[in-house]
This record gives C-alpha cells, structure tokens and sequence, in this order.
C-alpha cells in the first residue's frame, strides 16, 4: 500500500484560489477546486479556509465519513506534515462578521413548555451562524410568515364532558405506525446544535415512537444515523427528503447507497 504523501503548509497554501483550491481536514489534504463550486452551502465557505485547515469549521457541521463518501481518492492529495506548522498558518480567517457571544446557560429541559420556549432558549444559546441559519427564510419571509399564520388557525375540536382517564394518540402517517401524529421534519446539519446532530435525534424519536425525516444536507449520513438506534427496541420509520441535483448520477449515487 502506497504511503499517503507528506505535504508541507507552504505548499498547501499556494493552492488559495477557487480553480486551485485544497484545503486540511483532520490532517488530510484534499483538491476541492471541482467540487466547491457544487457545494450545497456555497463556495464562499470553503473558499475562506483554501491553502489552510478548515478540520474545526468542517467538523462542527459534518460527519468525518462525508468527505470520503463524496470525494474519490484521486482527490486526496496527502497528509498535512506537522512537524512544521507554524501559528499564522494554522490561526483561522478572521470573521466578516465578528461578534462577542455571551454566554446564556440552557435551562432545564423540563422547565420548557413549547415550541415557543424552544426558540426563545435558541435564539439565546446558539452560536449566531446557527441561530441565523435555524431562524431564517427565503428572502422577504412571505412564505414564512403565512406559513405561520394559517398553521395558527388549526385549534383542537373541544369536546366536553368526556371520559379521558384512558387516552389513545397512536395514528398512522404515510402507512407508518406513530405513537402519536407529529414527526420531526428535516433540518440540515443538525451539528451546528450538537455534536451528535441527526443521530441524537434517531435515538430520540425510537423512545417516543414517531418519525424522523431526514435532510439531505444531514451532517450524517442514514447509514450512521441508523446505526446510532438501540438494537434492543423496534427501529422508528426514517423518511428521506431528497433534493434532487443537477448532476443526476450524484442524486443515483445518493439512493443507491
């Protein structure tokens, strides 16, 4: 087996530009000159950390198996030589944007009553990129906001006088047994909230018997995410949102695995 080849950061870092453009992720060296104008987030992303390290910004958001699940080997260019990193090299780009964050701690899980409460500890423990990630929409909010407002409309039928020692949520959704008619719906890269992402998530919805629909832009992939369920309870139904790409045999590749 051929030793991965040593590269230097002098010479990682003449490749800094959009048509030549490798970067370090966990000590691997990989071109991403062709695929960084593809990326889901934007090229700017990844254009930022190019000639550099970019392991802490990948890692907050993605699986360490997406980039050799994506890539193939000809696109891995060799390790990072450690024996000569100095600090200007390894210190990351300065923010466009920076902001002091102050620290908030979460309350207790059981103090939080609704959707509502959820948001409001949100908004106030997330890193800002995750929180404006998680809070935002599409341009003028139109869709957002009536999105919302008709969601409002929709009250419980009230029916009194009724016996309700005994109660029964249990339904179905698309054919699939639910312990109760809610699911949760998919987010992309559910890491930039926790490290375990998508995968605490599963684990979740397997105790209380509802659906997980996952994102096609997760930070993990299905695989993983179902392999982080608990052997010794029934596995909970995984839905899949697919974003159908441009480049077809990569949406193929994507359903074939």
């Amino acid at each position: 087996m051929v030793e991965p080849k040593l590269l230097s950061t002098e010479e990682i870092a003449k490749h800094n530009t959009a048509d030549d453009l490798w970067i370090v992720i966990d000590g691997q060296v990989w071109d991403m000159s062709e695929f960084a104008p593809k990326h889901p987030g934007g090229i700017g992303l990844i254009l930022k950390y190019a000639g550099h390290d970019a392991s802490h910004s990948y890692n907050e958001v993605h699986s360490s198996s997406l980039l050799p699940n994506t890539l193939t080997t000809s696109k891995l260019m060799g390790t990072l030589d450690t024996s000569a990193i100095s600090d200007s090299w390894s210190k990351p780009p300065p923010q466009q944007n920076p902001k002091v964050q102050l620290q908030h701690e979460r309350p207790s899980l059981s103090t939080i009553i609704s959707t509502h409460d959820l948001e409001a500890v949100a908004e106030k423990t997330l890193a800002p990129k995750t929180w404006a990630f998680y809070s935002s929409a599409a341009t003028d909010l139109v869709t957002h906001k009536a999105n919302s407002s008709f969601f409002d409309r929709i009250w419980f039928r009230p029916r009194v006088l009724r016996d309700v020692r005994e109660r029964d949520t249990r339904s179905k959704i698309m054919g699939q047994d639910v312990s109760m008619p809610v699911f949760v719906s998919p987010a992309a890269l559910a890491r930039l909230v926790h490290p375990d992402g998508e995968k605490a998530i599963a684990r979740g919805v397997q105790k209380k018997g509802i659906i997980q629909c996952v994102s096609t832009n997760a930070s993990f992939s299905i695989e993983e995410i179902a392999s982080a369920l608990s052997p010794s309870s029934p596995p909970p139904p995984l839905f899949f949102q697919l974003y159908v790409s441009k480049r077809r045999h990569d949406t193929e590749r994507l359903l074939a695995t």
